[in-house]
Order: C-alpha cells, then sequence, then structure tokens
C-alpha cells in the first residue's frame, strides 16, 4: 500500500459531515421522543414490563430509521413490519431448536439477513429480535408467544406514529415512487431525459458497484439529476428570466371580449394571450387558441376568419381563461427553465416580479434562442 492509499485508508476512520440541516436533526430527534414514549408506554400497560423491556431496544434503533432517515428503503412499511414478523418467528424456530446460546446467535443472525434480503423487507433492527426471541426461549418456554405481541404492538404503533408525525412536519411517508408521465401520452422519454443517463445506465452502475446502497433507486436517480442540473447552472453561468424574456407584451383583462382575444392573438400570432388585473398588471389566468375555439361554431362573421361565430353571444375571457397560471419569477436561473418548457409541456411561462405583476413572457424560442448564444459564446470542447 502506498503512502497516499495509507492516508487515505487512515482519513476513512473520521467521521463525515452530515447532509442534514440542525432544524431536520431536530425534528427527528422529537420525533424519537414522542415515537418511544408513545410505543412503549403502550406495551407497558399492555403486556407488562418483563414482556415490553425485553423487547424494546430494537425499538431505539427502528424510530432513529424511521424519523431520522424516512427516505431510506429500511425505515418503509414494509421492511418495518414483514421484517419485525419475519426475525420474531425466526427466533421462535430457533429457540424451539434447543441450540447453545453462541450457535444460536450467530445463525439468527444469518438467517435474518437471507430472510429478509429474499423477502426485500430488510429492517436491521429486526435481526436484533431474532436473538431475543431465540435467547429468551428458555424464560417463555410455557408462552411461547409472549414476545410475539409486544413486537407487533411495538412495529405497529411506530409505523402509524411515522406516519402521521413525518407527513405533518413535512417528510412524505412512506417514499412515494414519483409517476414518469409523459404529457403528450407516448412512450418516449421526456425531451430533457433524452441525451441523460437512463435506468439501464444506473443498473449498470449499480451492479458495478455491488454493494447495498442504502437509498432508494428513484432517490438515487433524483440524486444524480439533480446533481446534472446544478452542473449546468454552473456551466450557464447568471442568465435569468428577466435576461431573455419579452417585454413588449400584449394582454387582456377579465372582461375583454373573446372576439378582441382572438383578434389580438390572431394579428401578432401568438400562441398565449396573459389576463391580467387592469392597470396593475397581476397575473390573474392565460388563454390560448383552443380555449378561444371552444366558443365558436360554423358561420360566417366579419370579424374572424371565415366559417366561425361565437356560440354564445358576446362572451368574455373570465368565462375561459385557464387559472392558475404556471409562471415564474423574474430571479429565475436559465436551467430551471427549461424543464418548464421542455418536459412539462409548456410553450410559454409569464415571468412576475415580486408583487405578482406580469412583467414579460418567455416562449420556447426565447430559449432555445438563449442556449444557441451560450452555445457560441462557450462552444463544446
Amino acid at each position: 500500500m502506498s503512502d497516499s492509499s495509507l492516508t487515505e485508508w487512515v482519513k476513512s476512520f473520521a467521521p463525515v459531515p452530515l447532509a442534514s440541516s440542525p432544524r431536520e436533526r431536530l425534528r427527528a430527534a422529537l420525533g424519537v421522543c414522542i415515537a418511544i414514549t408513545l410505543t412503549l408506554g403502550t406495551s407497558l400497560w399492555l403486556f407488562g414490563p418483563d414482556n415490553a423491556l425485553r423487547v424494546a431496544p430494537p425499538l431505539g434503533a427502528s424510530s432513529l430509521l424511521l424519523f431520522a432517515a424516512s427516505s431510506s428503503p429500511f425505515a418503509q412499511p414494509w421492511p418495518v413490519l414483514a421484517g419485525s414478523l419475519l426475525c420474531s418467528l425466526l427466533g421462535v424456530l430457533l429457540g424451539l431448536s434447543g441450540l447453545e446460546p453462541l450457535p444460536t446467535a450467530a445463525l439468527g443472525a444469518g438467517l435474518a439477513l437471507l430472510c429478509m434480503s429474499a423477502l426485500r423487507c430488510l429492517h436491521p433492527p429486526s435481526s436484533a429480535l431474532t436473538l431475543i426471541v431465540a435467547l429468551c426461549w428458555p424464560a417463555h418456554r410455557d408462552q411461547p408467544l409472549a414476545l410475539l405481541y409486544p413486537i407487533a404492538c411495538h412495529c405497529l404503533l411506530l409505523v402509524c406514529i411515522a406516519l402521521i408525525y413525518n407527513n405533518l412536519t413535512g417528510h412524505p411517508y412512506p417514499k412515494a415512487r414519483p409517476p414518469r408521465e409523459n404529457p403528450h401520452g407516448t412512450r418516449d422519454p421526456l425531451p430533457g431525459e433524452r441525451l441523460s443517463f437512463t435506468k439501464a445506465d444506473i443498473d449498470a452502475a449499480l451492479a458495478e458497484f455491488d454493494e447495498y446502497l442504502d437509498i432508494t433507486r428513484e432517490d438515487l436517480e433524483r440524486l444524480l439529476k439533480q446533481t446534472e442540473r446544478h452542473a449546468f447552472r454552473r456551466s450557464l453561468g447568471e442568465i435569468t428570466a428577466a435576461d431573455i424574456m419579452s417585454r413588449d407584451l400584449r394582454w387582456a383583462t377579465p372582461d375583454t371580449p373573446i372576439e378582441q382575444a382572438w383578434e389580438t392573438l390572431r394579428g401578432h400570432r401568438l400562441r398565449n394571450l396573459p389576463v391580467v388585473e387592469g392597470t396593475s398588471r397581476q397575473l390573474l389566468g392565460i388563454v390560448t387558441p383552443l380555449d378561444l375555439l371552444g366558443h365558436f361554431r360554423p358561420g360566417k362573421t366579419r370579424w374572424c376568419f371565415e366559417g366561425l361565430r361565437l356560440r354564445r353571444g358576446n362572451q368574455q375571457l373570465r368565462a375561459i381563461m385557464s387559472t392558475p397560471v404556471t409562471s415564474v419569477p423574474e430571479g429565475t436561473h436559465l436551467s430551471e427553465l427549461v424543464p418548464l418548457l421542455s418536459d412539462r409541456g409548456l410553450h410559454c411561462l409569464p415571468v412576475v416580479d415580486a408583487n405578482g405583476r406580469l412583467t414579460g413572457m418567455i416562449g420556447q424560442s426565447d430559449l432555445i434562442a438563449a442556449l444557441y448564444r451560450i452555445w457560441l459564446q462557450h462552444p463544446a470542447g
């Protein structure tokens, strides 16, 4: 081993920085305190101190996972419930085997790992339950299921408390798998993902890494995409929505007649018309040619193109405008505009100031022009 390798190996023993903020640690600590108090208190009341306290130690480790690392695969409801039940039953079987304590403990820990892995319910604190049940078997020979009741109570209460507390404090639990939908209803990847890594790339990397990672596959993919986005932002420099937006705007009010809105869209070849509140320009809604066409019917008219006229008199935009509107602040970085105008299926984004007043519009052509100009200034390679 070289000196540099030895130095790096020694450094690996040093503590690594925590990614969570002090506020997040305080939130998790409070959740652990609440969970232990309610869970252990209920178990003591129902089953007495002898049985409840014997199986209490793994409760602390489980609560740490459920509140401090609720996104971990170890902390999801299925591993907590199924892993604990499975390991408890393994402890009962090992207790019935009559083996000495040392082989019982060694065999129990190994079997717990293999069985939980096979059923995809790996929950590290559950392996301790195998040892507790198996090694305490002589004291419960006459009541073989005496320890299973407090274990089941612990797990059910712990998951229920985690469901309530984590979701109330802004941490969705259990960890939902984000939908992968294409707004156009096709099987194509989203435009922003076509030159990015794929699921097969992640699978190949995980297979090459060949170690268990305490992170879900979906979270790993999201983390990698966020890393890509931050790197992309750094490469673009500090370009914001205010730098590329169109400022000479056309807009309407909720009282604008549909006929007038159609003429504005047609005359200026616009794909979107923002709707604002009078002179204050507070953004209220938006209309598109498709919204307007739904209110025309066959016929002839002098103000619209031949063959269309209004269905029901002189209607106003307030009846058809889309609201609320997806808008962005003036300081939104260019890298955040790309997924909105490519993957979300939006053709145009209103830009608002700190008070919600319309100040500009960004279309897909504005974005393409900005990216092209950046490429000309900083070509690849």
